[in-house]
């Protein structure tokens, strides 16, 4: 009797420890819980992850800057073991991913399910190198393609001359650049709308997503709906604290990493950018220009320069830039 109350007690033990050796995996996103791509793909995605290891992964989400509220922070927080798990937008940690800043450039990436699609193409076919492979990347994607949101008319690329804009990431910046525009970096989402009121930029480039995420409606008062470029994003974790995890947990996380991660970004955040645009523009005063087919192939020549300089000055930039046209152009035509 003795013997079957001690055998009783270890299974039970044995089954309590089981149920406590769920492994937390802190998730840090700069994002309020509220706002889109935290509370309908970081945190879905998250719990798809956690339901498919079986308990031994606990995957939490820390929103609103909890472990970092810096967006520029986000990447270091992972280096240090801070976060486990980031939403990183490169951009603000210039020199860092150039490859990606491909998917930058302006009038290449059509919406963020094909650019999404494409940036995880070149990534699986080698063509992203150096800090790419200093973390475990469970999705490598973009934004929907920003236009030009601004405080004054602007109708013709001349217009923006002499006037600061903003982009959030190095090589829209030099787009801006092209247009004898006054490039500003180092403003990033949260300080946006204002530095838009206090008359520090006169516009940015960005989509309706952020422009309703981070209330740019209300201080600006025109919108140039072309394709100027997109911003690139990555989902990153930390190498170590992957490779340490057990094979199951590796394989819950695989699941729904790489290019299923793309695609379940990019249809997300299309959508929401759509109707972000319906509630921004019905609850705001914005004129939208949306250029006829000669407007828009005198803005394609005005920046076409951006593209030069970026493939000039870019480490196997031709072969990286014609390799993303072939993936968008494939990405396209499949969807």
């Amino acid at each position: 009797m003795k013997l079957i109350k001690i055998t009783l007690a270890a299974l039970l033990a044995s089954g309590l420890t089981g149920a406590a050796q769920a492994e937390v995996l802190r998730f840090s996103s700069f994002e309020p819980p509220v706002a889109h791509v935290t509370k309908n793909i970081l945190t879905p995605w998250a719990a798809d992850v956690n339901a498919a290891s079986d308990g031994e992964l606990d995957i939490q989400i820390f929103p609103g800057g909890t472990l970092g509220r810096n967006p520029a922070q986000q990447l270091k927080l992972v280096e240090d073991g801070v976060a486990d798990i980031a939403w990183v937008i490169p951009g603000y940690t210039p020199g860092r991913f150039n490859e990606g800043t491909v998917s930058e450039l302006p009038f290449l990436v059509p919406n963020a399910e094909v650019g999404s699609a494409a940036m995880w193409s070149l990534y699986e076919d080698g063509l992203f190198k150096g800090d790419y492979e200093s973390f475990k990347l469970i999705g490598i994607m973009v934004s929907y393609p920003n236009g030009l949101a601004s405080t004054v008319e602007v109708t013709e690329p001349a217009d923006l001359k002499g006037r600061n804009l903003r982009a959030p990431g190095p090589t829209m910046l030099s787009a801006i650049k092209s247009l004898e525009a006054v490039p500003v970096g180092g403003i990033t989402g949260p300080t946006l709308a204002e530095s838009v009121s206090r008359g520090l930029i006169a516009g940015t480039f960005t989509q309706f997503g952020a422009i309703e995420t981070f209330r740019l409606g209300d201080v600006i008062s025109h919108y140039v709906d072309l394709p100027l470029g997109a911003t690139p994003m990555l989902i990153v974790m930390n190498k170590a604290r992957y490779d340490g995890l057990s094979d199951k947990a590796k394989a819950a996380i695989d699941q729904y990493s790489g290019a299923a991660f793309s695609a379940r970004f990019g249809v997300s955040f299309d959508a929401n950018v759509a109707e972000a645009r319906a509630r921004i523009l019905g609850e705001n005063e914005i004129t939208v220009l949306q250029p006829d087919e000669a407007l828009t192939a005198r803005w394609e020549e005005a920046m076409a320069i951006a593209s030069a300089d970026w493939i000039a000055g870019t480490e196997n930039g031709q072969a990286i830039y014609d390799a993303f046209k072939a993936e968008i152009a494939a990405a396209s035509s499949a969807n």
